[in-house]
């Protein structure tokens, strides 16, 4: 299954999900309506209990009237038009509320709900510098930005979880038992555990979950509100108080709310379980090392356990890495997980079943703080390593044609792999240390974007340092030569993980000062008039991302479903690639028709000075609203048109880059 297949599985569970949510409100209406039914009927009784009804009336002639008169009157319109609209008033409000505050805080306010700290490398202690630097490797691998990361301080339990609405907002958090307990093999198993979650889009589907289903579980603290506050009952003379009609509606709406919480389980462990599965092979499939994942879930099965004491916890508890019930008396009625023992059979199907009875806490054993970053395993340098992918891209299609090489080129979207990881690896050791080390707060974060974008061409490089010294503080301008001078030389592909790495540092900012850098990041693309696939990449990366993070726009709204519903953007972004790729008009026509062809649109190609960068912004903005699979024939057409004389350049493999930035879809800078 590629990327945008586990994308679209993912909306299909979203549709699943309200199809459920729809039967259970349903259900919860015929049950509340049912109660009150009931109500009515013992009040009325009541009522005329001290008149027609006598006081020796026995209690077999009562319940014989309370039957009679139950369906006439649950069958009553008005009684349940009312019922119905209180219903989706509690039930469907409760859902809106929810999933409005979700929006609102995102992966980070989830994290810091459950108790997470987060953390930054400086002040970090070594087992925290070892998470943040799988964690880089795993974002640069997978070609998206580097998530927020946080520690749940106050959880001794092994466990971990990804949240956020989208790639740019999403979070990865892991408790202190994690940090504690597991290796860093075993650690990096849960880390590409929960990255599998984001790339493949279940962190959205986690979020929409916690958000429809509280509406659900709202009956149950309506009930126990009603109950907290009702009056002494007094009952006397065989005559019930109104306080005991309150008690019945009261304890009747705690069951209701107490079934409905059981059915919000059941739909989270039917949407999640065999996620999680998908989740462990994934692991399995970007580390290359079973062992890895499947010790931590030893681990957990050792008297360290998974458990997480937040009360909070428990609305999201489909998104921890292990069932954090574990241990308690709810561990069986609320498990959103699969059976552990057969979690890692399906990984190490020789394992016996025998946890280990006792885990040691991770130490250094001379006491030193050791090294967080693992090297590459290779000990080759950057250009050996890529130079070697490329080549082994280069035989896998040699002789494909365009088609072939677009299928092969996209396979590699979502897809991380051991090489990947090697490769980002590489690239993390070939950051300069000086621009590692500015970088670490957000002052030098905005010094090193704005590094990267200078031109490389003297006159407009002094042009563009002149825009800044009128935009920034000495201080930032000061950075920014020292990071300059330390990149020259440096190539484009270690330029982007420098950009991936500072993101979250670039969260920290005001937004007040991230308006005033998005300000001054466009105005560097636009100042020499023409398109730098880096500087498109770049915004992509920065731009795009802070904008959703910043809630400045909106998520796209993923409608666009037809090639003929995007002809227009879709001809603008593919008349503006194929010039780029050739300085020949005849092989500019060629390319066009190619990717046209593939998409199955008769389009004909604009002519050059139409090829705007505003315009190519544009389209390329229309065309992210496009639903997975759309987007995929997108990216399969684009990648047709620049290999259509069957050989990618290393300017074409930028604009793959540059592209797939502006659609959501994350893909490294190098072949698969």
């Amino acid at each position: 299954m590629n990327f945008f297949e586990h994308q679209a599985q993912a909306e299909r569970k979203t549709f699943r999900l309200v199809i459920c949510y729809i039967l259970g409100l349903f259900l919860t209406f015929l049950a509340i309506h049912a109660i009150v039914t009931s109500v009515v009927i013992i009040a009325t009784d009541e009522f005329r209990g001290s008149g027609a009804y006598g006081e020796n009336q026995s209690d077999d002639d009562l319940y014989d009237d309370f039957g009679e008169m139950f369906v006439p009157q649950f069958l009553n319109p008005e009684l349940l038009l009312i019922d119905l609209a209180l219903v989706v008033l509690v039930v469907g409000g409760g859902t809106l509320y929810k999933t409005s505050q979700l929006k609102r805080i995102d992966g980070d306010g989830i994290a810091q709900m459950y108790g997470g700290v987060r953390i930054q490398e400086r002040g970090a202690s070594w087992k925290e510098k070892r998470l943040l630097n799988i964690v880089e490797e795993m974002a640069i691998a997978s070609g998206i930005h580097v998530p927020n990361v946080y520690v749940l301080r106050n959880e001794s339990g092994i466990n971990a979880f990804a949240a956020g609405n989208s790639e740019p907002t999403s979070v990865v958090a892991v408790t202190q038992g994690a940090l504690d307990y597991l290796s860093r093999d075993e650690l990096e198993g849960v880390i590409a555990h929960e990255f599998s979650h984001i790339l493949h889009h279940d962190t959205r589907l986690n979020m929409r979950l916690i958000g429809i289903l509280f509406g659900l579980e709202m009956i149950a603290l309506i009930g126990y509100i009603i109950l907290r506050s009702t009056p002494t009952v007094t009952v006397g003379e065989g005559k019930k108080g109104s306080g005991s009609l309150i008690l019945i509606v009261g304890l009747g709406l705690l069951v209701i709310g107490l079934l409905g919480q059981l059915f919000a389980n059941i739909i989270r462990a039917a949407v999640s379980r065999q996620r999680e599965f998908l989740a462990d092979a994934s692991a399995v499939q970007y580390t290359r090392n079973p062992a890895g994942i499947s010790g931590a879930l030893k681990k957990i099965g050792s008297r360290v356990g998974a458990r997480v004491t937040n009360s909070k916890a428990v609305e999201g508890s489909h998104l921890f890495f292990g069932n954090i019930f574990d241990g308690s008396l709810l561990s069986g009625i609320f498990n959103t997980h699969p059976d552990l023992t057969e979690r890692i059979r399906r990984i190490d199907p020789q394992f016996n079943g025998e946890y280990p009875k006792a885990v040691q806490q991770q130490v250094n054993p001379d006491g030193s703080e050791p090294e967080p970053v693992q090297k590459a395993d290779s000990g080759e340098n950057l250009k050996n390593i890529l130079g070697r992918m490329m080549g082994e891209f280069g035989q896998r299609v040699s002789g494909a044609g365009s088609a072939a090489i677009a299928s092969a080129i996209l396979s590699a979207a979502g897809n991380v792999t051991q090489q990947k990881i090697q490769v980002a690896k590489a690239l993390l050791e070939n950051i300069p240390p000086n621009v590692e080390e500015k970088i670490k707060d957000r002052f030098g974060a905005t010094a090193a974007v704005l590094a990267v974008l200078l031109s490389g061409e003297p006159s407009q490089r002094e042009k563009e340092l002149g825009f800044l010294r009128e935009n920034l503080s000495v201080d930032v301008l000061k950075d920014i030569g020292t990071i300059a001078e330390d990149l020259k030389g440096i190539t484009d592909a270690v330029k982007i993980p420098i950009v991936q790495k500072a993101f979250p540092y670039l969260r920290t900012m005001p937004k007040s000062d991230y308006l005033k850098l998005r300000r001054i990041i466009l105005s560097l693309m636009k100042s020499d008039g023409q398109i730098d696939l880096l500087e498109f990449t770049i915004a992509g990366f920065v731009v795009n991302d802070l904008d959703l993070y910043f809630r400045l726009v909106p998520a796209p709204v993923e409608t666009l479903e037809q090639p003929d519903q995007i002809a227009g953007p879709f001809r603008q972004v593919v008349s503006m690639i194929a010039y780029a790729g050739t300085d020949d008009p005849g092989s500019a026509q060629k390319a066009f028709a190619t990717a046209t062809e593939s998409i199955g649109l008769s389009l004909s190609i604009l002519p050059k000075e139409e090829c705007t960068p505003a315009e190519f912004s544009r389209a390329l903005n229309t065309l992210s609203h496009a639903k997975a699979p759309l987007r995929q024939q997108i990216l399969e057409a684009l990648y047709a048109c620049i290999s259509s004389d069957c050989q990618i350049n290393e300017r074409e493999g930028e604009l793959i880059r540059a592209v797939t930035a502006y659609l959501n879809c994350p893909m490294p800078t190098w072949g698969e």
